[in-house]
């Protein structure tokens, strides 16, 4: 019997998920991967067009939702199945109450040099646009009012209610788990990079939907970790969430303090004052 071809598009949740699902000892016997790459680094309709194609080749899809993608938006793939292609809608975790001070900045174009990380904290930015001395930052830092109780619960309540929307139509969830969970244990390294925690229950829910034995997966796991970034969870101003807080940085897997990320963002700022001249009035939100 022919193997069944698989794939799995959406981020690089979806890209992860690959590699581990290849890796369950049986599943190599009944199926065959089709890799395929992050979709949030194809820019061209073309690379969307060819991906899409790539797609209904395989006899099952699994996808996160999808809007912005062109010929891979969920709506479009669901309306061109083939006849007997299966369709599974998996979770796209997504968790910003733990990291209320995350910022996106806009215009980062003609860079002199990369960023430290591809997104930005508000408390850090604000720091720089109102001259803050870089050694005030991290004490400015860690008693923000981001992180005292009320606003603290109002970014929880607006990201449980998110994360709810985010699983409509979703049969491959993961928001029951986190709901039940996100405070008892650190269930993401980042807003959008969950731990082996939830990467495992996601793997569980793929393994159960091609009816692939249970496996251990730890080790896995843990080698398909997104552990080598993290953003701090400061906790000490309420009791939201049971675990220690982390009041540092790690990038590449290396260890930094507040201020030393700080500064670095300083740097990247000072080098950049275009992108801190367009970004400026998004510190009125907050």
């Amino acid at each position: 019997m022919a193997k069944q071809r698989i794939t799995i598009l959406g981020n690089c949740v979806a890209h992860r998920l690959q590699f581990l699902l290849k890796e369950h000892p049986a599943f190599s016997a009944h199926y065959e991967l089709v890799p395929s790459p992050m979709i949030h680094l194809l820019t061209q309709k073309a690379e969307l067009d060819d991906l899409a194609t790539l797609a209904r080749t395989c006899d099952i899809l699994f996808t996160q939702p999808l809007f912005n993608f062109e010929a891979c938006n969920t709506a479009v793939l669901q309306a061109n199945k083939p006849d007997g292609q299966t369709i599974h809608l998996f979770s796209a975790p997504n968790f910003e109450a733990y990291f209320p001070d995350v910022l996106h900045l806009d215009n980062k174009t003609d860079l002199k040099f990369e960023p430290t990380l591809d997104w930005d904290s508000r408390i850090i930015f604000s720091c720089f646009v109102t001259g803050v001395p870089i050694f005030d930052v991290e004490q400015i830092y860690v008693n923000n009012r981001l992180f005292r109780k009320e606003p603290a619960q109002n970014a929880l309540h607006a990201a449980l209610e998110t994360y709810a929307r985010r699983e409509q139509g979703v049969d491959l969830q993961t928001g029951g788990f986190v709901f039940r969970n996100y405070a008892a244990t650190r269930l993401f390294y980042t807003w959008q990079h969950p731990t082996e925690t939830l990467m495992g229950l996601l793997l569980d829910k793929i393994i159960l939907a091609l009816d692939l034995p249970r496996h251990p997966m730890q080790a896995n796991l843990a080698a398909h970790s997104f552990g080598f970034n993290q953003w701090p969870i400061i906790t000490r101003h309420h009791s939201l969430f049971k675990f220690p807080e982390q009041a540092y940085f790690l990038i590449a897997g290396v260890r930094y303090s507040i201020e030393d990320v700080a500064m670095a963002y300083y740097n990247f700022y000072e080098f950049h004052p275009h992108i801190v001249e367009a970004n400026k009035e998004k510190l009125l939100t907050a």
